[in-house]
């Protein structure tokens, strides 16, 4: 923690700066707005006013040239309460970049799961590929599940005697599918089997758990006439069927080929990133990592601030994010932010690891690896591949991608490290090149303000 006092001297400067900014948009009688002199001003505000205006840039500064005078590793955001008004004194909680003890890193081993065989996958690629390009045809015969049907029907639970509509259509389209909950559960089972141009009837128990209470366990009538039937005709698996897959391809066995490759690719890359996530969370284990409380905190905030946002939004990535929007709407926002905090602190070790051991084996992005990185995603991208190159010549989305790049090449370090089986072998190469120095940084030192002459402070301790 920092005791910061200010003197007059130091002081003046935010003063005058509060008065300038202050003055333009104050009514002082006598003087046009901005034309008051600072005299007039704190006779009328009084002296008070300007420090209470000069205020937040003061304790920014004063704190940022404290901490460069101190010579202190910036790990976060500075926590600073008034000791004094005037004249002004603070007191600032420093977090420091946390400490890390790796343990015996070399040490971890963790089995790498092969990935599965892409036979059965590329027979479900290719099936769905058949899917795409079959045509639908007139049928006749009765009703069969996934058939295109034109339907008319009535659909309706008897209530005291009285009749209460539950579906009513006339004309429509419909593909009845194993499994389907609307209108009931049941409905699209009940239409397998009835017959063209004829109007049929059938009953559905709906269950006790149907989610819609006013149907759960009573019985639905329908009365349904199917005009008209069409099945999906699929075509063959052969050479002329892949000519008109995606770009097309010389033949079936091309097309095979080119779907289980890219099949194996997806499963490697899925297998080393599942490697990589379970040897981290080794390495986690057997670290110590001393963090400022105000880190986490810093952290905590914006995370269930960001999470709140994407649920306000829709956007949900998986089950398990949809169930915690649920969750937390039950919760106060103490309990909210107790709930996220043991991920929170997961995610802050994790990356303080992965930003011990890049800086232990100086692994580093140079412009090199950005421009190559940014050509593959260009790539990807097709029509907005200039759109993206333009977008990285920010010199802020180069450092963040650089950054990306590191935390890559250090979880790949890692995981060739607990992939060994037996012994212990020869530390994985360094694949670091020659770097330009800032590339590399965490982000923390940047923070750090520039060499500035700064005010008086003592030093009892620092977070």
């Amino acid at each position: 923690m920092l005791t910061i006092d200010l003197d007059e001297a130091e002081v003046e400067p935010y003063l005058d700066q509060a008065y300038r900014q202050a003055v333009r948009r104050l009514n002082i009688p006598g003087f046009r707005k901005g034309k008051a002199p600072r005299k007039i001003v704190e006779q009328m505000f009084g002296r008070e006013y300007l420090i209470n205006e000069a205020l937040d840039s003061m304790i920014q500064d004063v704190t940022n040239k404290a901490v460069e005078q101190e010579n202190l590793a910036l790990g976060g955001i500075p926590s600073v309460s008034i000791e004094s008004f005037d004249p002004p004194s603070f007191k600032a909680t420093i977090p420091l970049i946390p400490t890390v003890d790796l343990g015996d890193l070399e040490s971890v081993r963790v089995e790498k799961t092969p990935p599965d065989d892409s036979t059965e996958q590329a027979d479900a690629v290719l099936d769905q590929f058949r899917q795409e390009q079959a045509v639908w045809e007139p049928a006749k015969g009765k009703v069969e599940m996934e058939d295109l049907i034109e339907l008319t029907v009535e659909g309706w639970i008897d209530e005291d005697g009285e009749r209460r509509e539950i579906v009513q259509s006339e004309n429509t389209e419909y593909i009845p599918r194993p499994g389907t909950r609307f209108p009931i559960p049941g409905f699209d089972e009940g239409l397998v089997g009835l017959a063209q141009n004829k109007k049929s009837t059938f009953t559905v128990d709906v269950p006790e758990d149907f989610e819609n209470q006013d149907y759960a366990g009573k019985k639905a009538f329908f009365e349904a006439t199917v005009h008209q039937l069409k099945r999906k005709q699929l075509p063959e698996l052969d050479d002329e069927f892949a000519k008109g897959v995606g770009d097309g391809f010389e033949s079936m066995q091309a097309l095979r080929e080119r779907v289980e490759g890219d099949l194996r690719e997806r499963d490697k890359r899925n297998a080393d990133a599942m490697h990589q996530d379970q040897v981290l969370g080794k390495v986690v284990e057997g670290a110590t990592v001393e963090m400022s409380p105000l880190i986490i905190e810093h952290e905590l905030e914006h995370y269930v601030h960001e999470r709140q946002a994407e649920f306000k939004a829709g956007r949900f990535t998986s089950i398990e994010d949809y169930q915690q929007a649920i969750a937390w709407q039950a919760m106060s926002e103490e309990e909210l932010h107790e709930s996220a905090r043991p991920q929170v602190e997961e995610r802050l070790k994790r990356a303080h690891v992965l930003r011990e051991v890049a800086a232990r084996q100086k692994f580093e992005a140079t412009d090199e690896d950005i421009d190559a990185e940014v050509e593959v995603m260009a790539a990807d991208s097709r029509d907005g591949a200039d759109q993206l190159r333009t977008l990285f010549l920010d010199p802020d989305r180069r450092e963040s991608l650089g950054r990306v790049l590191v935390n890559r090449k250090t979880l790949q370090y890692l995981s060739e490290i607990a992939a060994q089986s037996t012994g212990t072998a020869a530390k994985p190469k360094s694949r670091a090149v020659k770097p330009k120095a800032a590339a590399a940084k965490p982000a923390a030192k940047k923070a750090a303000p520039k060499k500035a002459s700064g005010p008086t402070t003592t030093r009892p301790k620092s977070d």
